[in-house]
């Protein structure tokens, strides 16, 4: 009877033992900053609310958007030395936790009540700052945030101007202010405007890339997105000259293309945001985040109006049914390489999940066919916009026509 007892016991401790450790795998899964393994990308999108209607969020959802980028504002949630409320961020935390959508938080910009109201460069500003975030780790402990320290301090968000040795104090300031209630906090930096290699020196002096996870630019052009592949490998060439986390990324936390700009429209918007995406995929780039989620406004000719992904009464534009059907094309796949052809403006990029395989294929070039290897005869072919048709191949070789507009191939 005593033995019976004791083994009812240990199995029932196991039991219980085994339930902790599942439960604890699950949370700390749910709740990972990771979001870059290696076989996975998120794509994202920048907002600009706090408290969105439930249409807004059932399509951020069902766009497939995985991280959204949103300012936590210092003088928004500190009004009074000391007190922080963030009250209304935490909607918006809630509300994007329920559809399983990570939350980006910039922490900027400057406060009244310290330093006369410019960008923390003394003493009492720069701890006042560092206390604010401190507090935003503690308070939002848990929830998955990825935290990014600024946003573009190289241009006129730093007043009363840019200066890289002040940021550079501010960021390690804060960094540490972070850490000490969060250590396995991801924090990002600098959130620069373009692609500003002596600032981004100056930081690497400053020691930032050893603190930080990921370096964040803002690679804006007006040409066509395929150009930003030198940027980036002068970017990681740049960053492996001076001291710096071994495993540093890269994020694009902020790039898009106003349909107000020169030869732009809205399915050139639309081309160029998926090819962006891929090739940020393609370059390692695995955070990617599309500047805007809605138009601004309603003012064709004005440049902040026509950023969005749907239009400003959220009616989607192409570009929102472009990026769904690639969400949905690429569900579950990870990225493998890219497949060589004939020409330097083909893009041929291969995707696998299991024994299935997904190529996203477009031409920088004239239109022209070309022949695709196939595991099996049979494919599926998903156009831009989500038109899809099935077809076949002969003796495993597809052909296809390349143009601007991604296709994908799944075989």
């Amino acid at each position: 009877m005593y033995k019976k007892v004791i083994w009812i016991l240990v199995i029932t401790f196991i039991i219980i033992v085994s339930f902790i450790i599942f439960k604890f795998i699950i949370y700390n899964k749910t709740n990972s900053n990771n979001l870059t393994e290696k076989s996975q990308f998120s794509i994202g999108v920048n907002i600009h609310f706090v408290k969105p209607n439930i249409e807004e969020v059932s399509k951020l959802h069902k766009a497939g958007f995985k991280i959204v980028r949103m300012d936590l504002s210092w003088a928004s949630i500190e009004r009074v030395k000391g007190i922080y409320n963030f009250t209304d961020y935490d909607t918006l935390v809630r509300n994007m936790n329920e559809s399983n959508i990570k939350i980006l938080f910039i922490l900027n910009y400057s406060n009244p009540l310290y330093d006369n109201g410019i960008s923390p460069h003394t003493d009492e500003g720069r701890k006042a700052f560092a206390n604010f975030a401190k507090n935003a780790a503690e308070h939002y402990k848990d929830k998955g945030i990825v935290w990014e320290i600024w946003n573009e301090p190289n241009i006129g968000f730093w007043k009363p101007k840019p200066n890289a040795a002040d940021y550079s104090r501010l960021a390690i300031d804060t960094i540490n202010a972070i850490r000490s209630k969060d250590k396995n906090a991801f924090i990002i930096a600098p959130a620069l405007a373009g692609v500003d290699y002596n600032f981004l020196n100056q930081l690497g002096r400053n020691q930032i890339f050893k603190y930080i996870d990921a370096v964040s630019i803002h690679p804006y052009r007006q040409k066509n997105p395929e150009t930003v592949i030198e940027d980036y490998k002068k970017l990681r060439q740049l960053i492996q000259k001076y001291p710096h986390n071994e495993n540093i990324e890269i994020f694009s936390g902020e790039w898009g293309y106003s349909t107000s700009w020169k030869n732009m429209n809205d399915m050139k918007q639309a081309q160029y945001c998926i090819r962006e995406y891929l090739t940020n995929i393609m370059c390692g780039v695995n955070v990617s985040i599309w500047y805007d989620w809605k138009d601004d406004g309603t003012n064709k000719s004005n440049q902040e109006h026509n950023f969005g992904t749907v239009y400003n009464d959220l009616t989607p534009k192409p570009t929102y049914y472009a990026i769904q059907t690639m969400n949905t094309a690429l569900n579950g796949y990870r990225y493998v390489k890219r497949i060589d052809t004939q020409s330097k403006d083909d893009y041929v990029l291969m995707f696998q999940k299991g024994d299935k395989v997904v190529y996203a294929v477009w031409t920088t070039g004239k239109s022209h066919d070309i022949n695709i290897d196939l595991k099996n005869n049979k494919v599926q072919v998903i156009e831009l916009m989500g038109k899809n048709y099935n077809d076949k191949g002969a003796k495993k070789k597809y052909k296809i026509n390349l143009d601007e507009n991604v296709k994908y191939i799944l075989n």
